[in-house]
């Protein structure tokens, strides 16, 4: 060893001894000095292969002691020293695709989407295939202009009943306006092209809104016809006043995006005083419902899992079901035949958004609308939905109602408990929107005792099929001593511990209130069970100690659980030489299909936005991964094919397959690739797909982009004349890519 190389050696045992102390300030400093002196050195080592071993080394410590350092910043809130430090990593290491992605991270994580957005797109400009900054800039796209959103630009109904009306007031005198909560600015566009217009203002709280309406304004030629603020409209600081108001700051529930709080400051303060407001008024509707998929994720109605571990009835009730309502789009729910209504439809609540005193009395819970419901027949209410007529003016109307071709969810307020009703039995309920939250007061709800834990995880129980399958595999095991179980719960590792099979478990903390009340109702011991607070804890368990590990291979979500895939290989150590590791296989399933609804819910197909050139600047924003897909409705164009295998590393694999349309095909009707997995728990037993009516895992799609077959398919030429097959397509191939535990689908091209 020459002498140069033994200094390096002594200088890397301080960094190692700052590390295993935990001063990582200290070994980022040490670290910092030995790379700014050996970074010339390593760039002109004799041989290539010494100078990338040496390099990639480096990058790796460097890496793991910047995200240590951060995380130690982040617990003592020096978020700002955070981000010096990762760009002082990435002075040493320009571009390096880990760092990159690690400020991303942490900016999303501190509500910078925008910046996140751009350091994941650095990352895929040099590396295609590092799939772990795909899926987070996927995510933060979906952050940045929420899916609905999309969904509202394409209701070409609501949008013209809006032009509708604001034409109506322009042409009524109330030429001055106010576009409050502008988004992609369509309804400004629609005011600046009324004859008559006198001044238009909009303003946005979103940052990419903004810079959007921007741009749109700006592609349109009315940058000088438009003051354009960045600001909720109750801080803008302007002298003007208006002569209408348009907006349409409203949730499912109506009131849950401040519309209450917004209107009243704007009637005081922005609008003059014989001006108006678009929409006019609001009438909500309610009616009672049943639907075993909204239920699932929000109380135990599994009675096998109760009969298992003893549990008394309405115990378990999702944590996130105590708040006031969720958003729902309940006619996909309908069209699998899991959504009933089982009352009557009763109008409930009508608000005058052009009357300060009812404004102000309903913002202050003044307003309280008590009403009768009716059951229509004996059976179960789950809950109840809620849904509203938006009167725009005299003339136009849009309707949120469900069974109608709507845009926009529905509220749903969901019970506690699956209540028994019997034929013509009343209930009596009360709605009101105290400080702009819509609330539904009744006593139907049960008093006992409840456990709150995610909802998640309750949908995990509620899959009967699924951790049925996995206890009678794993049963056929012997000697299982000591079981890791890292499911979203873990059922199976409990009930080993209740039968005796085993005499320790580890498991995530994930639902630690559970667990312990589990143990306590059935004699089981809390110094058998060992809880992790994280995954990385598992590593610290002695190695040839486990003799089985239980694995979640698929989220809740749809997609492949990429931390445990990605930690696969270095759990085999912790296993004894006889030991079992769940699951042996995955593989991935997908068909071609055609769905206008999941168009629209990814992308702007409106003609008209593409006249005012507002898919040019919401395309980038666009993504190409849907996750959480329940029901929803669509056609098969090819049979489900095994598309690839899920590899157990976070390594790059790649392949490319074939998919045979059922007929030819015009390639704009093929809109994505549906997919969902088949699941082998163990060796040669029979596999369990995820694409089941009460599968905890949702399925997913990769949706094609619009212009992908444009660049791919040949225009025909050449065919005969009045060939009805002209310009279709028989086959698609797909090229699949998997990275970190990630995987994407690409389209190659078609024939």
């Amino acid at each position: 060893m020459s002498s140069d190389e033994e200094v390096l050696v002594g200088e890397l045992k301080v960094v190692y001894d700052f590390v295993t102390r935990a001063k990582f300030r200290k070994a980022f400093g040490a670290l910092q000095k030995i790379l700014q002196q050996k970074t010339p050195e390593l760039a002109e080592a004799p041989t290539r292969a010494a100078s990338t071993a040496d390099k990639d080394s480096l990058e790796e410590l460097l890496l793991f002691v910047v995200s240590k350092y951060a995380d130690q910043l982040e617990l003592e809130e020096k978020f700002q020293q955070v981000f010096e430090v990762i760009e002082q990593g990435l002075e040493l290491f320009p571009e390096h695709p880990e760092l990159l992605n690690e400020t991303g991270v942490r900016l999303q994580r501190y509500g910078r989407s925008l910046e996140a957005s751009i350091c994941f797109e650095r990352v895929l400009l040099q590396e295609p295939k590092y799939l772990k900054a795909y899926q987070n800039l996927q995510n933060t796209k979906c952050e940045l202009v929420e899916r609905w959103h999309f969904r509202m630009l394409n209701d070409e109904v609501r949008n013209a009943a809006y032009r509708a009306a604001i034409q109506n007031q322009i042409k009524a005198g109330h030429a001055e306006v106010l576009d409050i909560g502008t988004g992609t600015g369509l309804l400004s566009l629609y005011a600046l092209n009324c004859d008559g217009i006198r001044k238009v203002a909009a303003c946005d709280g979103s940052e990419i809104m903004v810079q959007i309406a921007r741009d749109v304004f700006g592609a349109n030629g009315l940058s000088d016809r438009i003051c354009l603020f960045q600001s909720f409209s109750q801080d803008l600081k302007i002298g003007d006043k208006f002569s209408l108001i348009v907006t349409e700051t409203l949730d499912s529930g109506a009131f849950g995006e401040g519309i209450l709080e917004t209107l009243i400051h704007a009637k005081k303060s922005l609008l003059l005083p014989e001006g108006r407001i678009i929409p006019s008024q609001v009438i909500l509707y309610v009616s009672g419902y049943r639907s075993r998929a909204l239920t699932a994720s929000n109380i135990l109605i599994n009675e096998a899992f109760s009969s298992d571990f003893n549990l008394p009835s309405n115990c378990l009730i999702s944590r996130e079901g105590i708040k006031c309502y969720d958003a729902e789009d309940v006619s996909r729910i309908k069209a699998n035949d899991d959504f009933d209504f089982v009352t009557d439809t009763v109008c409930t609540m009508t608000v005058d958004f052009n009357d300060l005193e009812c404004l102000e009395r309903c913002q202050d819970g003044l307003e309280e609308c008590k009403f009768e419901l009716t059951c229509l027949e004996d059976g179960i209410l789950d809950g109840f939905v809620v849904w509203f007529d938006l009167m725009l003016d005299e003339e136009n109307k849009i309707s949120t109602d469900p069974t109608t071709n709507t845009c926009w969810n529905q509220a749903i307020f969901k019970l506690n408990q699956r209540l028994p009703v019997t034929k013509d039995q009343q209930l009596s309920l009360a709605m009101s929107c105290k400080d702009g939250a819509l609330a539904i007061s009744h006593n139907l709800n049960s008093m006992d005792n409840q456990i709150c834990i995610d909802e998640h995880v309750l949908e995990f129980l509620n899959d009967s099929e699924y951790y049925t399958k996995l206890i009678s595999d794993i049963e056929t095991l012997d000697d299982l001593e000591k079981v890791l179980d890292l499911s979203l719960f873990p059922y199976a590792g409990l009930k080993l511990l209740k039968e005796g099979k085993t005499s320790m478990l580890f498991c995530l903390d994930r639902a630690e209130d559970l667990i312990e009340f589990i143990a306590n109702q059935n004699d089981i011991p809390m110094s058998a069970i060992m809880l992790l607070s994280s995954l990385p804890e598992a590593f610290l368990l002695n190695d040839y100690t486990l003799d089985l590990i239980i694995l979640q291979p698929v989220d809740v979500f749809g997609q492949i659980n990429s931390e445990h895939f990605c930690q696969y290989q270095s759990l085999f150590p912790k296993l004894k030489p006889t030991g079992s590791i769940v699951p042996s296989q995955v593989e991935l399933i997908g068909s071609l299909i055609h769905s206008d609804w999941i168009v629209k819910c990814c992308r702007v197909e409106n003609p008209e936005l593409h006249q005012f050139h507002i898919d040019r600047y919401l395309s980038t924003l666009e993504t190409e991964n849907h996750l959480d897909l329940g029901p929803f409705t669509f056609s098969n164009l090819s049979e489900p094919i095994k598309l690839a295998e899920v590899h157990f590393d976070g390594k790059l694999h790649e392949v490319d397959t074939e998919l045979t349309l059922v007929e030819p095909t015009d390639p704009k009707h093929i809109h994505a690739i549906l997919y969902y997995y088949q699941i082998e728990f163990l060796p040669q037993k029979e596999s369990l797909s995820t694409r089941r009516a009460q599968s905890f895992a949702k399925q997913s799609a990769f949706i094609i982009p619009k212009d992908a077959f444009q660049r791919t398919v040949t225009t025909g030429e050449g065919e005969p004349e009045g060939d009805e097959n002209q310009g279709k397509v028989d086959k698609v191939s797909i090229n699949i890519v998997q990275n970190h535990g990630v995987i994407k689908c690409d389209l190659l091209d078609c024939q």
